[in-house]
């Protein structure tokens, strides 16, 4: 394998704003050094201490990765979704007439919108690319986000197109990175949308703008004000 997973921990907790994460987890953590339990931070803690499997800034960083992966990905997934339906009211009305579509709704969610924009990684070997020689332990920055615009691989990749087949995105990884958390994410969207199409009545956007998280690394709506949609 030319391309590893253990990035530079220092950078990935750097591209995430919300230092309160960092600050619980350095603190739920030096609990479980004290007083380990039966949970997955203890066990990061005893591959730290007992096999030296992982590094002190490997344990945070993989603590911090699995709130992101298991909550933030997902409802960023959600909050970008509803916000192509504000744009894109005739594709909402597809999905309402269709729940079927709900998995293929997803799928191009997760490609237009890629919740995670970039990763990092770290060469084991030197490796070309296209003309370019990248060294050993040279760290790279995949762009999941930019593969899933890729014209070469879906036509018209700028368009949000619920009938677009998006077999073969990258936005879970790819390979011996793909996600772990793969099918819970898209079970918990799927129930989601299921949930929102039902019950939900009918809404629109606020005159107040929405905003996007300022990250390079997650991409979702930090802010979406919505209103219940008068009915004519």
């Amino acid at each position: 394998m030319l391309v590893s997973g253990n990035c530079r921990m220092d950078s990935l907790l750097r591209s995430h704003p919300n230092n309160d994460a960092r600050a619980y987890f350095e603190a739920t953590i030096a609990r479980r050094r004290q007083e380990p339990g039966d949970d997955i931070i203890s066990a990061f803690v005893r591959a730290e201490e007992e096999n030296q499997a992982l590094t002190a800034a490997e344990v945070l960083s993989l603590s911090i990765l699995l709130l992101l992966g298991g909550t933030e990905t997902t409802t960023n997934l959600l909050g970008s979704t509803m916000v192509t339906f504000l744009q894109q009211p005739e594709e909402l009305a597809k999905v309402r007439d269709d729940r079927s579509l709900i998995p293929q709704l997803i799928e191009e969610s997760l490609r237009y919108h890629s919740p995670v924009q970039a990763l990092f990684r770290q060469t084991t070997q030197a490796v070309e690319i296209a003309g370019t020689i990248i060294p050993a332990h040279a760290t790279v920055m995949p762009l999941p986000a930019s593969a899933n615009r890729d014209a070469r691989k879906f036509p018209d990749p700028e368009r949000f197109d619920l009938t677009r087949n998006a077999d073969g995105h990258v936005a879970l990884g790819h390979g011996v990175h793909f996600c772990l958390g793969a099918p819970l994410a898209r079970l918990e969207a799927k129930i989601a949308l299921e949930a929102l199409l039902q019950h939900l009545p009918p809404l629109r956007a606020t005159e107040q703008p929405m905003t996007w998280i300022d990250s390079f690394f997650v991409r979702g709506p930090k802010t979406l004000p919505l209103a219940i949609a008068s009915v004519s």
